[in-house]
């Protein structure tokens, strides 16, 4: 099931982002390409367990440099699928327990 959010807010440069690792939990962040700007972005576990969650891409500040970004703050371990868009699947992620899987989007 598929469903609307409002706007999202411009930038989250200086914002911070609590990551909850460890047993069992990991952290998933995305660096999403340009077209997902001011969007929204869901993923879902392979194993069809729970629903689809969803985070904002954001602009954030780093090293100096501007960097789209949709962080995933703390999920079970797993795999998970990316969603492009409501109907189309991206790449499959695994997530590790006490870890941060990070990916590149295109």
């Amino acid at each position: 099931m598929s469903h609307t959010h409002g706007a999202l807010a411009p930038a989250a440069a200086c914002a911070s982002v609590a990551l909850d690792i460890g047993d069992g939990r990991g952290a998933l962040v995305l660096y999403p390409s340009e077209r997902y700007r001011g969007r929204e972005i869901e993923i879902s576990r392979t194993d069809g367990e729970g629903r689809r969650v969803h985070t904002g891409v954001h602009e954030r500040v780093a090293q100096a440099r501007s960097v789209l970004t949709a962080i995933f703050g703390s999920l079970p371990a797993g795999e998970y699928r990316v969603w492009e868009d409501a109907r189309t699947p991206g790449p499959v992620v695994t997530v590790p327990a006490g870890a941060v899987a990070e990916v590149r989007l295109a």
